[in-house]
């Protein structure tokens, strides 16, 4: 059975870069304490999963979706190169909602650190690669798509969010795994 995903239309493909539109959505977002993206990811998991899974006052299940996404949160800091992200911090996990739900429709969370957010019609650069959900991966991938961003000449509107869109136990050669900034 295929989960579904946020919908976009490809603006443009370059190898395992693209640029996409994407429609508004819905996310449930928890903020997590932690040093890095892998560590954000799995310690967030667990309380959007308990939201999905009955953890409402409708005791609703609401079907599972992907990508996982965690991204830095907290103030802007304009850009500067070398990029590196190490030390704490804090991050938002997020869920993606089905379409079916509106803000007005969704069943309220149990556990009040669940929140939502509506995203707006958005260009978006991403870039797929395979591997481990580790920091040196991401910050390799995230370092590959700002120097393609910037040879496009687009400007960043947002921090890089992770995404992952397998289950843990799937093998590192097959994971799908993105960067994606908002431009």
């Amino acid at each position: 059975m295929a989960l579904e995903k946020p919908a976009y239309q490809v603006l443009e493909k370059e190898g395992r870069f693209e640029l996409r539109l994407y429609d508004p959505y819905i996310t449930s977002n928890v903020k997590i304490k932690a040093d890095n993206y892998r560590e954000a990811a799995s310690r967030g998991f667990s309380p959007l999963a308990n939201y999905i899974f009955g953890g409402n006052r409708a005791r609703d299940k609401i079907s599972m979706t992907v990508p996982v996404t965690a991204e830095p949160t907290g103030e802007k800091i304009a850009m500067t190169t070398p990029v590196a992200i190490s030390g704490s911090g804090e991050y938002t996990v997020s869920f993606l909602i089905p379409k079916k739900y509106s803000m007005e429709t969704l069943p309220i969370p149990l556990n009040e650190k669940v929140t939502f957010e509506e995203h707006p019609q958005r260009k978006v650069a991403a870039v797929r690669f395979s591997g481990y959900f580790q920091q040196p991966n991401f910050e390799k991938h995230i370092r590959t798509l700002r120097d393609w961003i910037e040879r496009k000449g687009l400007q960043e509107k947002g921090e890089p969010v992770v995404a992952g869109y397998n289950p843990p136990i799937t093998p590192w050669f097959l994971k799908h795994n993105e960067v994606l900034i908002e431009v």
